[in-house]
This record gives C-alpha cells, sequence and structure tokens, in this order.
C-alpha cells in the first residue's frame, strides 16, 4: 500500500474518464447539435430571413449555440464535468473512511475501525507495532485500499515502533500527508488545461467571425448587412458561450478544491489528536526514575568521609 496513484492503464476508472469520457462526450454532443441544435438553429434563421418571428426565448438560444466552437466548448465542459464528478466521489470516500476511524470525531454513531484508546490512553512502542500491522491487515479490504488516512497511520506507527522516536514519527506522517495534498493539487492539472483552453476556443471563433465580417465588407457597402451580421454573431456568441462555461468550471474547480484542502485539513488535526500526542515510550520514562534510584542508592562522598 502507498500513496501512488494505483488507477492507472487505460483500463482504470480514471483511464476510462480521461480517454472514454472524452469520446463519448464529444459523440454526445455531436449527436445533441445534429439532431437537435442545428435543426432549431436554421428553422429560426430560415423564419427570420422571411420576417417571421421565431417561436421563442428557445430559437435565441439555438442560434447562439449553434456554431462550432460552441460545439467544441461544450464537449469539452461535459468532460471536465465527468472528472470533477470522479474527483467529488473520491474526496466523499476518503471523509467517509475518516468517519470510520474517527466516528465520534465526525458526529457518527459507530465504533471506530481500529481503537487506538483500547490499551489505555498512550500508544507505546509495543502497541504502536501491533497497531500498524492491524491496519495493514484492514487496509487489504477493498472499501480500504489505497487509502489516504489508513496508509498514514499504519506508516507514522510503524515508523514509532522502529525507532521510538516521536519526532521521526510526526515527521513521517505529515510528510506523507504534504505528498497526498501535493498529489491531489497535480491530479487538477487537466482542469486548470480545461479552463484556459475553453476561452480559447471561444476567441478563435471570435477571430473567425470577424475575419468573415471583413471579407464581406463590400456586401455590406451594397447595402446586403446580413452576411457581416451573421459573421458578427459567431464572433460575439462564441466568446459568450466560452466566457460562461469557463465561469462556472472555475466555480466547481475551487469547490473541489476547498473540498480537498478541508480533507487534508481533517485529517492533520485526527493523526495529530488521535496519534502523535498519543505517542510515548514507557521505557524513556522508566529510565530517569532508575537514575533517581540509583543515584539515592549510592553514597556521597561526604556520608562516606563520615563512615570512616
Amino acid at each position: 500500500m502507498s500513496l501512488r496513484n494505483p488507477e492507472r492503464g487505460l483500463f482504470s476508472v480514471k483511464g476510462l474518464i480521461f480517454s472514454l469520457g472524452l469520446i463519448a462526450s464529444f459523440i454526445f454532443v455531436g449527436v445533441l447539435y445534429g439532431g437537435l441544435i442545428r435543426p432549431a438553429a436554421n428553422k429560426a434563421a430560415l423564419a427570420q430571413s422571411y420576417g417571421v418571428e421565431g417561436a421563442g426565448p428557445s430559437s435565441a438560444i439555438f442560434m447562439i449555440l449553434k456554431d462550432y466552437e460552441q460545439q467544441v466548448c461544450i464537449s469539452l465542459f461535459l468532460w471536465g464535468i465527468m472528472i470533477l464528478a470522479y474527483k467529488f466521489i473520491l474526496v466523499h470516500a476518503e471523509a467517509k473512511i475518516l468517519g470510520r476511524f474517527d466516528p465520534e470525531g465526525e458526529g457518527i454513531e459507530a465504533e471506530p475501525e481500529v481503537d487506538l484508546l483500547s490499551g489505555g490512553r498512550s500508544i507505546a512502542r509495543e502497541r504502536a507495532g501491533k497497531l500498524s500491522k492491524e491496519i495493514d491487515e484492514k487496509s487489504a479490504s477493498p472499501n480500504l485500499k489505497n487509502k489516504i488516512l489508513p496508509y498514514i497511520m499504519a506508516r507514522g506507527l510503524e515508523r514509532y515502533h522502529m525507532t521510538g522516536n516521536v519526532p521521526e514519527a510526526t515527521e513521517t506522517i505529515m510528510g506523507r500527508l504534504e505528498v497526498a495534498a501535493e498529489q491531489q493539487e497535480s491530479e487538477l492539472s487537466m482542469l486548470r488545461y480545461l479552463v484556459w483552453a475553453i476561452p480559447s476556443i471561444g476567441f478563435i471563433g471570435t477571430v473567425r467571425g470577424i475575419g468573415v465580417a471583413l471579407h464581406r465588407a463590400d456586401e455590406a457597402l451594397q447595402g446586403d448587412i446580413s452576411g457581416v451580421t451573421n459573421a458578427l454573431g459567431v464572433a460575439f456568441n462564441s466568446t459568450l458561450v466560452a466566457l460562461i462555461i469557463s465561469i462556472v468550471l472555475m466555480l466547481l474547480i475551487h469547490l473541489l478544491q476547498s473540498g480537498q484542502e478541508g480533507l487534508i485539513l481533517r485529517l492533520q488535526t485526527f493523526c495529530r489528536e488521535q496519534i502523535i500526542d498519543k505517542l510515548y515510550d514507557r521505557n524513556e520514562d522508566e529510565a530517569p526514575k532508575i537514575e533517581i534510584e540509583r543515584s539515592a542508592e549510592e553514597p556521597s562522598a561526604g556520608d562516606s568521609a563520615s563512615l570512616d
């Protein structure tokens, strides 16, 4: 068990979302455009050309969404929603694991997965090794496999059992929590790329629309401005749709990031209060007592002189 991402490969859940999810989103949006949006937009444009008013607000929406740049933006947005949903599920699963190890702290009426206080209010060095093995055994179950909290608890207790040094155990626990936080942060790179790519695609539509409008400027000089207005509509509509999508996507990314950071803080608090603050070595506490007893038993120099 480690913090390495176990879901690698095309046939993992993550691989399916990042590969087949992208293909499925483009296919779904393409079918939607071919069967609904573009026919409705062409119908509305034909009605406007004959001076007939559209069927309602839906016709205006179809006119805004009809171009290829908007289709690509919506496809990428749908793919980003799939990735976000997967990440939210992972965060929720990690929070449920925390509730299994700390039901009282999470407000859950249940027995903890591992009772850290069964041997008393503190965790001695010998018991730390037993707890580490117990957590590793439980982590083999599908519900706990490759989860952050069991791994960090086991490695911290194992380090303390091996060294008997509380600072080293603390460094092990906090260091692996930092690694987990950095791993979660790095996995948001694709979503951040989408937030950048979607407005860029919208600006490509803007450039294309303005270029077509300039190409038809001579028609406008002759009194036919329909070509110019249609081209400018492509330019402005693509930017409008791309910016709205990027705003929604960025909001969801910030919500996900705040959830991940809150999870790491809760894990840090749990490890600090339930493990690190309770680590102690009984031998270390008894050593000063032994030294005091030895010094009390040994006669001082003054006592030896008086005996003489």
